[in-house]
């Protein structure tokens, strides 16, 4: 086989895989995150929307009332590097901002995520590493979260602008620190 064709073919192969374990990832978010907006309870809100930034994705959350804040616990499915992350936060909404709009929130949280990704270099304290090809590369980290959410009381949609940085550990032994993965989120509330 010419070098070529071969590369192309395994190109072909590894596209296939990631398609595949992308579909696995977003079944068995579903499974397993379905059953539970029936067993949470009525009295909570849940929602699911998108995501931007740097490890945007979908998500879903399911949200009470403690005290004087709400707790939300957010399932997100990334796909980023060619690979998948599966990011799982807790969120304390506050109304400290309600002197501004009383449907602004402020949120903060913490949770961790895990996955894979599929790469040809890392990057470890402002240096890149090369690898000999793309290499499959686990992932397991941890996750912060900072967020202002507006609620409109009309319509059941929420938008939010968030800072989620995250520490990550990935093979082979590099550490990945992103201080300000900035994003967009919409969500729509059920």
């Amino acid at each position: 086989m010419q070098p070529f064709k071969k590369t192309v073919v395994l190109f072909s192969k590894n596209y296939q895989l990631i398609q595949d374990m992308r579909n696995l990832g977003f079944t068995i978010l579903l499974i397993a995150l379905i059953p539970a907006t029936f067993a949470y309870g009525q009295d909570g809100t849940r929602q699911a929307g998108l995501r931007t930034g740097y490890r945007g994705g979908i998500f879903i959350q399911f949200t009470n009332d403690s005290g004087n804040a709400e707790i939300g616990y957010n399932a997100m499915l990334g796909f980023s590097n060619n690979g998948i992350q599966l990011t799982g936060l807790r969120i304390v909404y506050e109304t400290v901002l309600s002197d501004i709009s009383p449907d602004l929130y402020f949120a903060w949280g913490y949770g961790g995520h895990a996955g894979f990704i599929h790469t040809d270099n890392v990057g470890f304290l402002g240096e890149r590493y090369n690898f000999d090809g793309e290499r499959f590369c686990p992932i397991l980290g941890i996750d912060g979260w900072i967020a202002a959410e507006y609620r409109f009381r009309d319509i059941p949609l929420n938008i939010g602008l968030n800072i989620k940085p995250f520490i990550e550990l990935t093979t082979p032994s590099f550490v990945r620190i992103i201080p300000a993965d900035l994003g967009l989120s919409i969500s729509y509330v059920f």
